[in-house]
């Protein structure tokens, strides 16, 4: 029986669909959300964190995600 977890980690592509924007620009609010939650640069963005930056749902961020 395999278990699936779902993946806590944003990475560009994702804020990319769902923001629309290009993979730097996205790249580069990772990278803003990083530093208002003091992560180094080795560290993940949560969903959660995005989400709260953001200001949108962690469900709407996680089908987002969830997409092939």
């Amino acid at each position: 029986m395999e278990i699936s977890l779902p993946r806590l980690a944003v990475y560009p592509a994702d804020l990319q669909r769902i923001t629309g924007q290009s993979e730097r620009t996205c790249q580069r609010l990772l990278n803003k959300i990083r530093d208002v939650f003091g992560l180094d640069k080795h560290q993940h963005v949560t969903v959660y964190q995005a989400s709260e930056y953001l200001g949108i749902p962690v469900v709407e961020i996680s089908r987002f995600m969830h997409r092939s």
